[in-house]
């Protein structure tokens, strides 16, 4: 009898883990709300339904990757760059996430060295080369990364140049 319970356990703990068809319409449902409030820059209602999407089906690379996208233009670089690496680590050929993924890195190196440049003083052999490095990044084809317009840590890729 006690055979019986370890087998039927398992197969019934699994059986609970489908979908009904409800719950799936559900999802679907959920997943455009969250594109159209994403689309319409409802940050805190598309934050919600991306979380609330990603707990039910958390392989979900695209929601991933646009938690990504949310988390960047919110000004949350860590947070998205975690949720590009989730969306990666489920598609790593997904050549969207490591691009915006690099953008929220660079626009993060971009204000720790224009913050070196800033607290460093002229006479320093540091204030040279990040000055070099600042020099080399301007030429990078990215908005904001400018003196003129000095992003913050944090600024969003979307503003300069992710995909969506």
């Amino acid at each position: 009898m006690r055979t019986v319970h370890t087998l039927l356990l398992p197969m019934l703990l699994l059986s609970g883990c489908a979908m009904l068809p409800a719950e799936q319409g559900n999802l679907y449902d959920m997943r455009r709300q969250a594109e159209d409030a994403y689309a319409n820059s409802e940050d805190d209602r598309a934050e919600k339904l991306l979380v609330g999407l990603l707990r039910a089906v958390p392989n979900d690379a695209e929601a991933w990757f646009y938690l990504g996208n949310l988390y960047a233009r919110t000004n949350r670089p860590e947070q998205a760059t975690q949720a590009y690496q989730k969306a990666l680590l489920l598609n790593g050929g997904d050549a969207r996430a490591w691009h915006n993924m690099g953008v929220v890195r660079l626009r993060e190196a971009w204000a720790a060295f224009i913050r070196a440049h800033d607290v460093s003083a002229p006479d320093n052999a540091l204030h040279a080369k990040v000055e070099t490095v600042i020099s080399a990044m301007e030429k990078i084809p990215l908005e904001g990364l400018t003196r003129q317009a000095r992003p913050a840590p944090s600024a969003s890729p979307a503003a300069g140049g992710t995909t969506k």
